[in-house]
């Protein structure tokens, strides 16, 4: 009986989800599109592909968050931190940038746990529900997880230096 490819024709959607969620996991964006593609891969060649769209979706970050977890293992990545680019011109940034940077380099000081669970729930919108079955613990560690995670987002935030600057021609 043939395999049927249906399902995967909702994996073009999925794409930046997966790359921003790897990205949160590993801290490199070269890094997380390489991991995507080889999550695509592998799903590719799965025998047993989930047929509903949400089952599939989840089985998708589910590869994607096994590839990252087995990079970071093999490499031993202690940290994280994606830096933003010394040649970055932030003159030209508005405050959604500056807002950006500010919570990307929050989310780089926080330990792999808190990201992976911010990544999963507040960046590729899963339910708590949904987090707790692809972590492999039970709802209440998600929401107590997730909590923690926030408060200390928040406080990196507020303890950032990146702050918009003022302009000169009162805009």
């Amino acid at each position: 009986m043939p395999v049927s490819r249906e399902p995967h024709a909702t994996l073009p959607g999925l794409l930046p989800r997966l790359v921003a969620f790897a990205r949160t996991m590993v801290g490199d964006g070269d890094l997380a599109r390489d991991l995507v593609q080889e999550a695509a891969a592998r799903a590719l060649a799965a025998r047993h592909v989930p047929a509903d769209k949400p089952a599939y979706r989840a089985w998708m970050f589910r590869i994607v968050r096994n590839a990252a977890l087995d990079h970071l293992r093999h490499t031993r990545v202690r940290t994280m931190a994606a830096a933003p680019s010394r040649d970055v011109d932030l003159w030209r940034y508005d405050d959604a940038c500056i807002a950006k940077i500010t919570v990307e380099q929050g989310l780089a000081t926080l330990a792999a746990s808190q990201r992976e669970v911010i990544a999963l729930i507040d960046i590729a919108g899963f339910s708590y529900a949904e987090a707790a079955d692809m972590l492999g613990v039970p709802i209440g560690t998600v929401m107590s997880r997730i909590s923690r995670a926030r408060a200390c987002l928040l406080a990196a935030i507020e303890a950032s230096a990146v702050r918009p600057l003022k302009s000169s021609h009162g805009h």
